[in-house]
């Protein structure tokens, strides 16, 4: 930050803005201005992009720009998250622009870490730390189990404690505003993973994004079944886009989820009594991974056992439906 800061409170030479798209937040809203505000380093401005929350999110922002903290909130109309926060983009003025979402936690020093880091080596344009994984209440815990482990979400380095260096994609990136406005900012065709997309369209323009695994963060998972099931067929459908514009992009792993849904469908099909018990030996064999994850973080087994079926499943189909829906998009990056 370029401004005059509490002693003690590290500064860079550099503008710093933390951006954040929310909607019907209103109850998270008072832990993340806290949260922020305990930031080591202090944001020179924070501008929330607010889908026209209805929950009285926009009023509680509205009050909290008299606080510590510089607060200012932009309309998003279109309620998607890329399109808020390339909204905030537009409106804020920082040479570094850091997200931040209002259902994760970050450590004190994580603006710190990830700011210092683009300071210190100017060769890169991205960067952003290791992402724990917690769960809130009985099935968020259970859910956390899985999906903290890499037979739930294939073990992408961010999420178990990889290495640092380079990296397709980072949680909650921290970017240079020249690198994110000169790649186009975020897809707005993408009503998830626009952040793994928009990665990979800095990295093809030149630029690096560093896994910094000294900056830490957390992400709550969602709290029950059916919200689960909605949010893996949501990240495999926009992962199908990703895959559509930037094929490079692919890691076998990624194939794994929807050749399992579409081999028991086929097998189903064709011998019926066969696809039952292939259905059934892999629902027993990933039951027993997600309970004994649970077991192990204090959860419990029988929910832990239903949760790697939903995550792999749906998953596999939604991007079995993305690749259908867009197989004709352009591919090459962004239209």
């Amino acid at each position: 930050m370029t401004t005059d800061a509490p002693a003690g409170v590290p500064t860079t030479p550099v503008r710093v803005s933390i951006i954040a798209p929310v909607r019907n937040e209103r109850h998270n809203m008072p832990r993340v201005l806290d949260m922020i505000a305990a930031q080591t380093l202090r944001p020179d401005e924070v501008v929330f992009a607010d889908g026209m929350s209805d929950d009285g999110t926009r009023q509680f922002l509205s009050t909290a720009a008299d606080g510590a903290l510089t607060v200012r909130v932009v309309d998003n109309p279109d309620r998607i998250v890329p399109a808020g926060l390339n909204r905030a983009l537009e409106a804020c003025t920082g040479d570094v622009v850091a997200r931040m979402d209002a259902h994760a936690q970050y450590a004190p020093d994580y603006l710190e870490r990830v700011v210092g880091f683009l300071v210190e080596h100017p060769e890169v344009d991205g960067v952003g730390g290791a992402m724990a994984t917690a769960g809130r209440g009985a099935w968020g815990r259970a859910i956390a189990a899985t999906l903290s482990r890499p037979f739930g979400l294939g073990g992408a380095r961010h999420r178990v404690g990889g290495d640092a260096g380079p990296i397709q994609h980072v949680f909650s990136g921290c970017y240079r505003r020249s690198a994110l406005t000169a790649a186009g900012g975020w897809d707005e065709r993408f009503a998830a993973n626009e952040d793994f997309e928009a990665d990979l369209r800095i990295a093809e323009a030149g630029g690096a994004v560093w896994l910094h695994p000294g900056a830490t963060s957390t992400w709550f998972v969602r709290e029950s079944l059916p919200a689960l099931a909605k949010q893996m067929w949501r990240y495999g459908y926009y992962k199908a886009l990703t895959l559509r514009l930037h094929p490079d992009s692919m890691r076998p792993r990624q194939l794994v989820p929807p050749a399992l849904v579409a081999g028991l469908v086929l097998v189903s099909v064709a011998r019926p009594r066969a696809g039952a018990a292939l259905t059934a030996a892999y629902a027993t064999a990933a039951g027993v991974l997600g309970a004994r994850a649970a077991a192990t973080d204090g959860a419990a087994p029988w929910r832990g056992a239903l949760v790697p079926p939903v995550v792999h499943l749906c998953w596999g189909a939604g991007l079995l439906a993305g690749a259908a829906r867009f197989a004709r998009v352009p591919t090459g990056g962004r239209a």
